[in-house]
Protein backbone atom coordinates (compact mmCIF):
# COMPACT_ATOMS: atom_id res chain seq x y z
CA UNK A 1 0.00 0.00 0.00
CA UNK A 2 1.85 2.93 -1.28
CA UNK A 3 1.08 6.39 1.38
CA UNK A 4 -0.71 9.20 -0.01
CA UNK A 5 1.79 11.82 -1.45
CA UNK A 6 -0.47 14.74 0.44
CA UNK A 7 0.11 12.62 3.42
CA UNK A 8 2.78 13.43 6.47
CA UNK A 9 4.45 11.44 8.76
CA UNK A 10 3.48 12.23 11.88
CA UNK A 11 6.21 13.65 14.21
CA UNK A 12 8.23 11.80 16.46
CA UNK A 13 7.45 14.74 18.92
CA UNK A 14 3.64 14.34 18.01
CA UNK A 15 3.33 10.73 19.11
CA UNK A 16 5.08 11.08 22.19
CA UNK A 17 2.44 14.21 23.42
CA UNK A 18 -0.01 11.66 24.32
CA UNK A 19 2.77 9.56 26.27
CA UNK A 20 3.81 12.62 28.44
CA UNK A 21 2.96 12.79 32.13
CA UNK A 22 1.02 15.84 32.29
CA UNK A 23 -2.40 17.08 34.24
CA UNK A 24 -4.12 16.85 30.43
CA UNK A 25 -2.92 13.46 29.73
CA UNK A 26 -3.78 11.89 32.77
CA UNK A 27 -7.42 13.38 32.94
CA UNK A 28 -7.54 11.68 29.19
CA UNK A 29 -7.28 7.90 31.29
CA UNK A 30 -10.87 9.01 33.51
CA UNK A 31 -11.63 8.63 36.85
CA UNK A 32 -11.76 4.83 37.28
CA UNK A 33 -8.48 4.35 35.33
CA UNK A 34 -6.97 6.60 37.58
CA UNK A 35 -8.47 5.65 40.53
CA UNK A 36 -7.09 1.81 39.69
CA UNK A 37 -3.37 3.01 38.95
CA UNK A 38 -3.07 5.10 42.50
CA UNK A 39 -4.53 1.71 44.52
CA UNK A 40 -2.06 -0.19 42.69
CA UNK A 41 1.13 2.08 43.87
CA UNK A 42 -0.07 2.91 47.24
CA UNK A 43 -0.05 -0.72 47.79
CA UNK A 44 3.54 -0.43 47.13
CA UNK A 45 4.35 2.96 48.63
CA UNK A 46 3.44 3.67 52.36
CA UNK A 47 4.14 7.42 51.59
CA UNK A 48 1.84 7.79 48.83
CA UNK A 49 -0.81 5.73 50.50
CA UNK A 50 -0.27 8.26 53.88
CA UNK A 51 -0.78 10.82 51.26
CA UNK A 52 -3.97 9.76 49.88
CA UNK A 53 -5.56 8.73 53.19
CA UNK A 54 -5.12 12.96 54.00
CA UNK A 55 -6.64 13.94 50.72
CA UNK A 56 -9.56 11.77 50.96
CA UNK A 57 -10.11 12.95 55.09
CA UNK A 58 -9.62 16.72 53.69
CA UNK A 59 -12.67 15.64 51.18
CA UNK A 60 -14.66 13.78 52.98
CA UNK A 61 -14.19 14.08 56.90
CA UNK A 62 -12.92 18.01 56.97
CA UNK A 63 -13.49 17.85 60.82
CA UNK A 64 -11.41 14.95 61.11
CA UNK A 65 -8.55 16.01 59.20
CA UNK A 66 -6.58 18.29 62.23
CA UNK A 67 -6.46 15.10 64.48
CA UNK A 68 -5.23 12.59 61.28
CA UNK A 69 -2.30 15.23 60.78
CA UNK A 70 -1.81 15.07 64.67
CA UNK A 71 -1.46 11.62 64.88
CA UNK A 72 1.09 11.62 61.75
CA UNK A 73 3.13 14.23 63.43
CA UNK A 74 3.38 12.00 66.56
CA UNK A 75 4.13 9.19 64.84
CA UNK A 76 7.03 11.12 63.60
CA UNK A 77 8.10 12.49 67.01
CA UNK A 78 8.09 8.99 68.68
CA UNK A 79 10.68 7.86 66.13
CA UNK A 80 14.02 6.92 67.10
CA UNK A 81 16.29 5.94 63.87
CA UNK A 82 18.87 8.06 62.41
CA UNK A 83 17.68 9.98 59.30
CA UNK A 84 20.76 9.49 56.22
CA UNK A 85 21.06 11.83 53.60
CA UNK A 86 19.03 10.48 51.25
CA UNK A 87 15.70 10.78 53.68
CA UNK A 88 15.70 14.57 54.47
CA UNK A 89 14.25 15.64 51.57
CA UNK A 90 11.40 13.75 51.36
CA UNK A 91 10.65 13.91 54.87
CA UNK A 92 11.10 18.02 54.55
CA UNK A 93 8.39 17.44 51.80
CA UNK A 94 6.17 15.27 54.04
CA UNK A 95 6.25 17.82 57.13
CA UNK A 96 5.77 20.43 54.49
CA UNK A 97 2.54 19.16 52.64
CA UNK A 98 1.55 18.52 56.42
CA UNK A 99 1.74 21.92 57.46
CA UNK A 100 0.22 23.38 54.36
CA UNK A 101 -3.14 21.16 55.05
CA UNK A 102 -2.91 22.75 58.40
CA UNK A 103 -2.98 26.44 57.02
CA UNK A 104 -5.46 25.69 54.26
CA UNK A 105 -8.10 22.82 55.26
CA UNK A 106 -7.67 22.37 58.69
CA UNK A 107 -7.79 26.31 60.10
CA UNK A 108 -10.79 26.61 57.16
CA UNK A 109 -12.74 24.36 59.58
CA UNK A 110 -11.27 25.12 63.20
CA UNK A 111 -9.06 27.36 64.17
CA UNK A 112 -8.30 25.89 67.16
CA UNK A 113 -7.93 22.54 66.12
CA UNK A 114 -5.01 24.23 63.30
CA UNK A 115 -3.31 25.95 66.42
CA UNK A 116 -3.04 22.75 68.17
CA UNK A 117 -1.63 20.40 65.44
CA UNK A 118 0.79 23.63 64.05
CA UNK A 119 2.29 24.22 67.17
CA UNK A 120 2.42 20.09 67.75
CA UNK A 121 4.80 20.67 64.21
CA UNK A 122 6.82 23.29 65.84
CA UNK A 123 7.77 21.37 68.91
CA UNK A 124 8.10 18.10 66.80
CA UNK A 125 11.98 20.32 65.18
CA UNK A 126 14.10 18.83 67.82
CA UNK A 127 13.36 15.12 67.97
CA UNK A 128 13.75 15.33 63.99
CA UNK A 129 17.10 17.61 64.35
CA UNK A 130 18.46 15.26 67.19
CA UNK A 131 18.69 12.19 64.37
CA UNK A 132 19.07 14.03 61.61
CA UNK A 133 21.90 15.93 59.71
CA UNK A 134 19.94 18.75 57.98
CA UNK A 135 23.19 20.63 56.12
CA UNK A 136 20.62 21.06 53.51
CA UNK A 137 18.21 23.23 54.90
CA UNK A 138 15.23 21.48 53.85
CA UNK A 139 13.74 20.60 57.40
CA UNK A 140 14.56 24.00 58.92
CA UNK A 141 12.92 25.61 56.17
CA UNK A 142 10.00 23.86 56.50
CA UNK A 143 10.20 24.27 60.53
CA UNK A 144 10.83 28.07 60.76
CA UNK A 145 7.55 28.45 58.05
CA UNK A 146 5.55 26.52 60.13
CA UNK A 147 6.24 28.97 63.45
CA UNK A 148 5.55 31.70 61.64
CA UNK A 149 2.43 30.00 60.03
CA UNK A 150 1.29 29.26 63.87
CA UNK A 151 1.72 33.24 64.59
CA UNK A 152 -0.68 33.97 61.80
CA UNK A 153 -3.12 31.69 63.22
CA UNK A 154 -3.32 32.79 66.49
CA UNK A 155 -4.05 36.36 65.01
CA UNK A 156 -7.01 34.62 63.29
CA UNK A 157 -8.43 33.57 66.61
CA UNK A 158 -11.60 35.25 67.43
CA UNK A 159 -11.68 36.01 70.86
CA UNK A 160 -8.17 34.20 72.25
CA UNK A 161 -6.93 35.78 75.47
CA UNK A 162 -3.61 37.63 74.92
CA UNK A 163 -2.17 35.97 78.11
CA UNK A 164 -2.37 32.62 76.87
CA UNK A 165 -0.87 33.84 73.64
CA UNK A 166 2.09 35.59 75.87
CA UNK A 167 2.37 32.21 77.86
CA UNK A 168 2.22 29.94 75.02
CA UNK A 169 4.68 32.65 72.57
CA UNK A 170 7.18 32.44 75.64
CA UNK A 171 7.29 28.40 76.21
CA UNK A 172 8.11 28.20 72.29
CA UNK A 173 10.65 30.69 72.72
CA UNK A 174 12.28 29.26 76.10
CA UNK A 175 12.83 25.81 74.41
CA UNK A 176 13.80 26.62 70.72
CA UNK A 177 17.51 25.92 70.64
CA UNK A 178 17.38 25.43 67.24
CA UNK A 179 16.53 28.88 65.63
CA UNK A 180 13.15 27.65 64.65
CA UNK A 181 10.88 30.38 66.12
CA UNK A 182 13.15 33.11 65.17
CA UNK A 183 10.33 34.97 63.17
CA UNK A 184 7.32 33.67 65.17
CA UNK A 185 6.94 37.10 67.41
CA UNK A 186 6.88 38.86 64.77
CA UNK A 187 4.21 37.89 63.24
CA UNK A 188 2.59 37.92 66.89
CA UNK A 189 1.26 41.54 66.44
CA UNK A 190 -2.42 40.65 65.86
CA UNK A 191 -2.68 37.93 68.25
CA UNK A 192 -1.04 40.03 70.99
CA UNK A 193 -2.86 43.37 70.70
CA UNK A 194 -1.63 46.33 72.90
CA UNK A 195 -2.71 44.63 76.14
CA UNK A 196 -0.49 41.25 75.04
CA UNK A 197 2.24 43.53 73.84
CA UNK A 198 2.05 45.65 77.10
CA UNK A 199 2.22 42.22 79.54
CA UNK A 200 5.02 40.55 77.05
CA UNK A 201 7.29 43.41 77.15
CA UNK A 202 6.63 43.82 81.06
CA UNK A 203 7.92 39.98 81.23
CA UNK A 204 10.84 40.88 79.25
CA UNK A 205 12.00 43.56 81.09
CA UNK A 206 11.51 42.02 83.95
CA UNK A 207 13.29 38.94 83.03
CA UNK A 208 16.19 41.32 82.08
CA UNK A 209 16.78 42.90 85.25
CA UNK A 210 16.80 39.62 87.47
CA UNK A 211 19.56 38.65 85.43
CA UNK A 212 22.90 38.27 87.61
CA UNK A 213 25.74 40.85 87.00
CA UNK A 214 27.88 39.97 84.02
CA UNK A 215 31.46 38.55 85.38
CA UNK A 216 33.79 38.23 82.31
CA UNK A 217 34.49 34.32 81.42
CA UNK A 218 31.66 32.87 83.51
CA UNK A 219 29.33 35.79 82.07
CA UNK A 220 29.06 34.05 79.15
CA UNK A 221 25.28 32.60 79.64
CA UNK A 222 24.26 35.99 81.16
CA UNK A 223 25.62 37.41 78.25
CA UNK A 224 23.72 35.21 76.13
CA UNK A 225 20.67 35.12 77.68
CA UNK A 226 20.27 39.12 78.16
CA UNK A 227 21.03 39.24 73.75
CA UNK A 228 17.99 37.37 73.55
CA UNK A 229 16.13 39.00 75.42
CA UNK A 230 16.69 41.95 73.77
CA UNK A 231 16.46 40.81 70.55
CA UNK A 232 13.13 39.78 71.72
CA UNK A 233 11.95 43.37 72.41
CA UNK A 234 13.58 44.35 69.33
CA UNK A 235 11.22 41.82 67.39
CA UNK A 236 7.81 42.71 69.95
CA UNK A 237 8.64 46.31 68.97
CA UNK A 238 8.52 44.87 65.17
CA UNK A 239 5.50 42.74 65.76
CA UNK A 240 3.44 45.94 66.69
CA UNK A 241 5.04 48.83 64.35
CA UNK A 242 6.41 50.47 67.27
CA UNK A 243 9.67 52.19 66.28
CA UNK A 244 10.11 54.15 69.70
CA UNK A 245 10.09 50.67 71.28
CA UNK A 246 12.53 49.57 68.98
CA UNK A 247 14.90 51.91 69.80
CA UNK A 248 14.07 51.63 73.47
CA UNK A 249 15.45 47.97 73.11
CA UNK A 250 18.53 49.09 71.13
CA UNK A 251 19.34 51.78 73.66
CA UNK A 252 19.63 48.37 75.64
CA UNK A 253 22.28 46.10 73.91
CA UNK A 254 25.97 47.05 74.19
CA UNK A 255 26.17 47.00 70.59
CA UNK A 256 24.46 49.50 69.52
CA UNK A 257 26.15 50.73 66.61
CA UNK A 258 24.93 47.50 65.07
CA UNK A 259 21.73 48.35 64.79
CA UNK A 260 21.88 52.11 64.04
CA UNK A 261 20.86 51.42 59.88
CA UNK A 262 17.44 49.15 61.88
CA UNK A 263 17.05 52.36 63.59
CA UNK A 264 17.35 54.66 61.24
CA UNK A 265 15.07 52.22 58.47
CA UNK A 266 12.21 52.08 60.67
CA UNK A 267 12.14 56.12 61.52
CA UNK A 268 12.35 56.49 57.63
CA UNK A 269 9.63 54.25 57.48
CA UNK A 270 7.47 56.12 59.69
CA UNK A 271 8.04 59.71 57.81
CA UNK A 272 10.44 60.33 60.30
CA UNK A 273 13.60 61.69 58.29
CA UNK A 274 15.16 63.78 60.54
CA UNK A 275 15.47 61.88 63.30
CA UNK A 276 16.70 58.93 60.84
CA UNK A 277 19.73 61.44 59.92
CA UNK A 278 20.12 61.71 63.45
CA UNK A 279 20.72 57.70 64.08
CA UNK A 280 23.25 57.86 61.38
CA UNK A 281 25.11 60.59 62.17
CA UNK A 282 26.04 58.89 65.71
CA UNK A 283 28.13 56.70 63.38
CA UNK A 284 31.80 57.49 63.16
CA UNK A 285 34.00 55.43 62.54
CA UNK A 286 33.98 55.64 58.11
CA UNK A 287 35.88 52.56 57.63
CA UNK A 288 33.50 50.38 59.94
CA UNK A 289 31.36 47.92 57.63
CA UNK A 290 28.38 49.46 58.94
CA UNK A 291 28.84 52.61 58.07
CA UNK A 292 29.15 51.73 54.51
CA UNK A 293 25.99 49.17 54.69
CA UNK A 294 24.42 52.71 55.52
CA UNK A 295 25.06 54.82 52.58
CA UNK A 296 22.11 54.25 50.52
CA UNK A 297 19.77 54.67 53.40
CA UNK A 298 21.80 58.38 54.52
CA UNK A 299 21.32 59.22 50.81
CA UNK A 300 17.46 58.49 51.33
CA UNK A 301 17.43 60.48 54.13
CA UNK A 302 18.95 63.15 52.68
CA UNK A 303 17.07 63.75 49.35
CA UNK A 304 13.64 62.96 52.35
CA UNK A 305 14.34 66.27 54.06
CA UNK A 306 15.24 68.19 50.87
CA UNK A 307 19.41 68.40 50.75
CA UNK A 308 19.97 67.28 47.32
CA UNK A 309 23.85 68.55 47.48
CA UNK A 310 24.43 66.13 50.52
CA UNK A 311 22.57 63.18 48.45
CA UNK A 312 24.81 63.73 45.47
CA UNK A 313 27.87 64.52 47.07
CA UNK A 314 27.73 61.35 48.79
CA UNK A 315 26.25 59.40 45.89
CA UNK A 316 29.81 60.51 44.31
CA UNK A 317 32.02 59.65 47.38
CA UNK A 318 30.52 55.99 47.37
CA UNK A 319 31.36 55.91 43.14
CA UNK A 320 35.09 56.99 43.86
CA UNK A 321 35.31 54.46 47.00
CA UNK A 322 33.86 51.75 44.88
CA UNK A 323 33.50 52.63 41.48
CA UNK A 324 29.44 51.65 42.21
CA UNK A 325 27.93 52.10 38.83
CA UNK A 326 24.62 51.95 40.38
CA UNK A 327 25.68 55.40 42.38
CA UNK A 328 27.15 56.93 39.03
CA UNK A 329 23.84 56.33 37.53
CA UNK A 330 21.82 58.06 40.06
CA UNK A 331 24.52 60.56 40.49
CA UNK A 332 24.41 61.20 36.71
CA UNK A 333 20.60 61.47 36.44
CA UNK A 334 20.38 64.34 38.70
CA UNK A 335 23.04 66.69 36.71
CA UNK A 336 21.87 68.57 34.13
CA UNK A 337 23.60 67.81 30.49
CA UNK A 338 25.83 70.35 30.40
CA UNK A 339 27.17 69.32 33.97
CA UNK A 340 26.65 65.56 33.28
CA UNK A 341 29.43 65.76 30.03
CA UNK A 342 32.19 66.73 32.16
CA UNK A 343 30.89 64.53 35.16
CA UNK A 344 31.55 61.77 32.61
CA UNK A 345 34.88 62.27 31.23
CA UNK A 346 36.07 62.44 35.44
CA UNK A 347 34.62 59.38 36.11
CA UNK A 348 36.44 57.39 33.38
CA UNK A 349 39.59 59.17 34.26
CA UNK A 350 39.03 58.10 38.10
CA UNK A 351 38.24 54.64 36.62
CA UNK A 352 41.28 54.68 34.33
CA UNK A 353 43.46 55.46 37.70
CA UNK A 354 41.76 53.07 40.30
CA UNK A 355 44.03 51.11 41.74
CA UNK A 356 42.23 48.16 41.73
CA UNK A 357 42.69 47.42 37.83
CA UNK A 358 40.27 44.13 37.78
CA UNK A 359 37.55 46.11 39.53
CA UNK A 360 38.61 49.00 37.17
CA UNK A 361 38.45 46.52 34.05
CA UNK A 362 35.13 45.05 35.55
CA UNK A 363 33.68 48.37 35.69
CA UNK A 364 34.58 49.72 32.04
CA UNK A 365 33.47 46.75 30.73
CA UNK A 366 29.91 47.14 32.47
CA UNK A 367 29.69 50.99 31.96
CA UNK A 368 30.39 49.97 28.56
CA UNK A 369 33.45 51.30 27.05
CA UNK A 370 35.49 48.85 25.20
CA UNK A 371 38.12 51.50 24.01
CA UNK A 372 39.25 52.15 27.44
CA UNK A 373 38.36 48.76 29.00
CA UNK A 374 41.43 47.84 25.67
CA UNK A 375 43.13 50.02 26.99
CA UNK A 376 44.00 49.32 30.56
CA UNK A 377 44.97 45.79 29.55
CA UNK A 378 47.03 46.92 27.01
CA UNK A 379 48.85 49.62 29.22
CA UNK A 380 48.50 47.41 32.92
CA UNK A 381 48.57 43.67 31.72
CA UNK A 382 51.04 43.37 34.57
CA UNK A 383 48.95 44.34 37.14
CA UNK A 384 46.28 41.65 36.48
CA UNK A 385 46.25 38.70 38.57
CA UNK A 386 45.41 35.79 35.88
CA UNK A 387 43.73 33.95 38.93
CA UNK A 388 40.69 36.45 38.82
CA UNK A 389 39.39 34.40 35.80
CA UNK A 390 35.54 35.68 37.19
CA UNK A 391 36.76 38.83 35.71
CA UNK A 392 39.58 38.14 32.87
CA UNK A 393 37.50 35.48 30.92
CA UNK A 394 34.51 37.06 30.91
CA UNK A 395 36.73 40.40 29.78
CA UNK A 396 38.29 38.31 27.13
CA UNK A 397 34.96 37.22 25.46
CA UNK A 398 33.71 40.57 25.70
CA UNK A 399 37.06 42.22 23.70
CA UNK A 400 37.82 39.41 21.37
CA UNK A 401 35.77 41.08 18.38
CA UNK A 402 37.13 44.46 18.39
CA UNK A 403 39.96 43.98 19.94
CA UNK A 404 41.97 40.31 19.75
CA UNK A 405 44.92 41.67 20.83
CA UNK A 406 43.90 42.72 24.47
CA UNK A 407 41.66 39.53 24.24
CA UNK A 408 44.91 37.34 23.60
CA UNK A 409 46.68 39.22 26.49
CA UNK A 410 43.84 38.00 29.04
CA UNK A 411 43.74 34.31 27.75
CA UNK A 412 47.64 34.22 27.87
CA UNK A 413 47.39 35.04 31.66
CA UNK A 414 44.82 32.57 31.98
CA UNK A 415 46.23 30.19 30.68
CA UNK A 416 50.19 31.19 32.42
CA UNK A 417 47.92 31.43 35.92
CA UNK A 418 47.12 28.09 35.66
CA UNK A 419 50.28 26.52 34.37
CA UNK A 420 53.05 28.30 36.82
CA UNK A 421 50.91 27.10 39.92
CA UNK A 422 50.66 23.55 38.05
CA UNK A 423 46.68 23.67 38.76
CA UNK A 424 45.78 20.02 37.15
CA UNK A 425 42.40 20.75 38.36
CA UNK A 426 42.01 23.67 35.92
CA UNK A 427 44.28 22.30 32.73
CA UNK A 428 40.58 21.93 31.05
CA UNK A 429 40.11 25.80 31.17
CA UNK A 430 43.27 26.73 30.53
CA UNK A 431 43.43 24.18 27.43
CA UNK A 432 40.08 26.26 26.30
CA UNK A 433 41.95 29.38 27.00
CA UNK A 434 44.59 28.61 25.09
CA UNK A 435 42.42 27.24 22.13
CA UNK A 436 41.28 30.76 21.92
CA UNK A 437 44.27 32.14 21.62
CA UNK A 438 44.57 30.04 18.45
CA UNK A 439 41.11 31.34 17.38
CA UNK A 440 42.72 34.97 17.41
CA UNK A 441 45.85 34.48 16.02
CA UNK A 442 45.24 34.79 12.64
CA UNK A 443 43.78 38.80 13.94
CA UNK A 444 46.73 39.95 16.15
CA UNK A 445 48.49 42.43 15.01
CA UNK A 446 52.08 43.75 15.93
CA UNK A 447 51.06 47.10 17.68
CA UNK A 448 52.77 47.60 20.95
CA UNK A 449 55.29 44.35 20.44
CA UNK A 450 52.89 42.03 20.46
CA UNK A 451 54.22 38.46 20.64
CA UNK A 452 53.12 36.42 18.15
CA UNK A 453 50.82 33.14 18.90
CA UNK A 454 53.94 31.21 17.50
CA UNK A 455 56.14 33.00 20.02
CA UNK A 456 54.35 32.43 22.70
CA UNK A 457 53.66 28.93 22.29
CA UNK A 458 57.27 28.37 21.95
CA UNK A 459 57.79 30.08 25.65
CA UNK A 460 55.29 28.21 27.23
CA UNK A 461 56.34 24.63 26.01
CA UNK A 462 59.77 25.75 26.85
CA UNK A 463 58.64 26.87 30.06
CA UNK A 464 56.14 24.14 31.03
CA UNK A 465 57.50 20.95 29.14
CA UNK A 466 56.96 18.53 31.60
CA UNK A 467 53.35 19.36 32.37
CA UNK A 468 51.98 16.54 29.72
CA UNK A 469 48.59 16.53 31.75
CA UNK A 470 48.17 20.07 29.76
CA UNK A 471 49.57 19.29 26.72
CA UNK A 472 47.82 15.99 26.45
CA UNK A 473 44.85 18.19 26.24
CA UNK A 474 46.28 20.20 23.66
CA UNK A 475 45.10 19.77 19.83
CA UNK A 476 47.69 22.52 18.58
CA UNK A 477 48.77 21.90 15.02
Amino acid sequence: MTRNSSEKPKSRAATKVGTTVTKDNLKALGADRLADLLVELAGQDAALTRKLRMALTAVHAKDKLGKEIEKRLRTIQRSRGFLPWDRIRPLAAEIDTLRQSILDDVATADVGQAISAMRLLVELAPSVYERSDDSSGYLSDVFREAASDLGTLWGRQAGRDPAIVVTDLLTLLDHDGYGTCDHLLTLCGTALGESGAVMLRTMLVKRLRDLPASKEKEGYHTDIARMQIIGHLRDLADAMGDVDAYIDAVSLSDRQSAYIGGVARRLMDKGRHREALGWLDRETEEDSRFYRENDDLRIDAYEAVGDRDQAQALRWNVFRERLSLPHWKAYQRHLSDYDAIDAEEEALDHIRNFPNRSVALSTLLEWPALDEAARLVRHHTAELDGRDYGTLRPAAERLSEVYPNEATLLYRLLVEAVLDRALSRYYAYAARDLASCRLLAPMLTEADGMETHEAFMIRLKAAHKRKLGFWSLIAEP
